[in-house]
């Protein structure tokens, strides 16, 4: 006979039952989504940011509209490093400015966290990358990456560095080491006086062409003004390095180079940022340092081809757009210093005012002309000289069809002389 079994009126309840199994206790389900926080408050004043996102894809090349919650309003300011939520994940970006209202209707997504309160991005930097990207068809992003050096948190808790006293400028020294060039001490005074004077210097083999650069950038911090030296490699930044530490003294320039590291890179990074330095020497990256109150930008053999960045187009040369297009943005001297070697063509030009190309001066006749291209066509051929086989003469000249005059039936001629026919 079957055990009768208990109805469902006779069932236990789920209370009596764990009662009824003691030392057993029943998992109670936790709820996995935590309750919405209510949003915090935007800031009172310019709660609008503009954010450059860190993204490689050229459509998106553009400032994103992003709230400021009232924590972040004294950190989040323009130049500093943000997180944002883009396209459903976390990224890196600068903000680069704030408004007090949006053009985009709705709601607006607040910013994730300021990472570094250390404003990195220069106004005019920022400026200099979206018009390279412009003109390079790249990204303002990948420019950016050229611009600032990674962060590195440990050096940027410290103080870079000590500001130092501006040195003493010894104007006749100026002078005395440029005596073998004509225009030299009338450039020294322009630079000293707060002008700004545009020259190209070709220097004669055997010139100690360090020591006149450094006396240039003497001049220009005698005016109370910045100096931005741009050299190929790094055996001539040692060489400036030691000319500029003779001139100018100890602690008054960086050095910028990509192997110094990166802890000493983003030192002498804020230091410059920071207007502790405003003297800067290194290579094609260094076009970008955000010297104060940028008075003087000189590039050393710019037909180098250690100035082109291999991660082309941006930029390909500095003497393109970096350097010298920051001191005409500026209101600053832009120059080019070039030697002999290699056949250069010297030039001898007017100092005060826009560069001229000289009669002749073929390596530095197109920078007036930028963007244009002349037609170079080919002078009468010597007498007695074949034409060559890929020649393209007149229209019914015979040689235009890719044939010699005469081919076809000379090779007849071959076909008749054959044995058999």
């Amino acid at each position: 006979m079957p055990e009768p079994t208990a109805t469902r009126a006779e069932r236990p309840e789920p209370r009596e039952q764990d009662e009824l199994l003691p030392g057993l206790v029943r998992a109670r389900v936790r709820p996995t989504r935590r309750a919405a926080s209510e949003p915090e408050p935007a800031a009172e004043v310019d709660p609008v940011a503009r954010v450059l996102v860190d993204v490689p894809l050229a459509h998106l090349d553009r400032p994103f509209d992003y709230e400021v919650p009232a924590s972040m309003a004294a950190d989040a300011q323009p130049g500093v490093r943000v997180k944002v939520r883009f396209a459903g994940r976390e990224v890196d970006g600068f903000v680069l400015g704030r408004a007090a209202q949006t053009e985009r209707g709705g709601s607006l997504t607040p910013l994730r966290r300021v990472v570094s309160a250390e404003p990195v991005l220069s106004p005019a930097v920022a400026a200099l990358a979206g018009e390279l990207a412009e003109r390079y068809a790249g990204t303002r992003s990948d420019v950016l990456r050229l611009a600032v050096p990674s962060r590195h948190a440990a050096t940027e808790k410290k103080d870079s560095v000590e500001p130092a006293p501006p040195p003493a400028h010894d104007a006749a020294a100026g002078e005395q080491a440029w005596a073998d060039h004509p225009p030299g001490p009338a450039f020294l005074a322009h630079l000293a006086d707060g002008g700004a004077p545009r020259a190209v210097w070709a220097a004669a083999p055997g010139t100690d062409w360090p020591r006149l650069l450094a006396h240039a950038a003497a001049a220009a911090l005698a005016g109370d003004r910045g100096a931005l030296l741009v050299v190929p490699d790094r055996k001539d930044v040692a060489r400036v390095d030691a000319a500029l530490t003779a001139v100018l003294g100890p602690d008054q320039h960086v050095v910028l180079t990509a192997d110094a590291g990166p802890a000493k890179r983003y030192r002498d990074f804020l230091a410059v940022s920071r207007g502790r330095r405003r003297v800067v020497v290194g290579t094609r990256a260094a076009a970008f340092a955000p010297v104060a109150g940028l008075g003087l930008v000189a590039i050393w053999d710019d037909g180098d081809d250690l100035h082109a960045e291999p991660r082309a187009p941006y930029p390909p040369r500095p003497r393109d757009p970096p350097a010298p297009r920051r001191a005409r943005g500026r209101g600053g001297p832009g120059g080019w210093v070039r030697d002999q070697r290699g056949g250069r063509p010297a030039r001898a030009l007017r100092v005060g005012a826009p560069a001229r190309p000289a009669a002749g001066g073929a390596a530095a006749a197109g920078h007036g002309q930028r963007g244009r291209r002349r037609r170079v066509r080919p002078g009468p051929r010597p007498a007695g000289r074949r034409h060559p086989r890929a020649h393209r003469g007149a229209p019914g000249d015979p040689r235009r069809a890719g044939r010699r005059p005469g081919a076809g039936a000379d090779a007849a001629q071959r076909v008749r002389r054959r044995p058999g026919l």
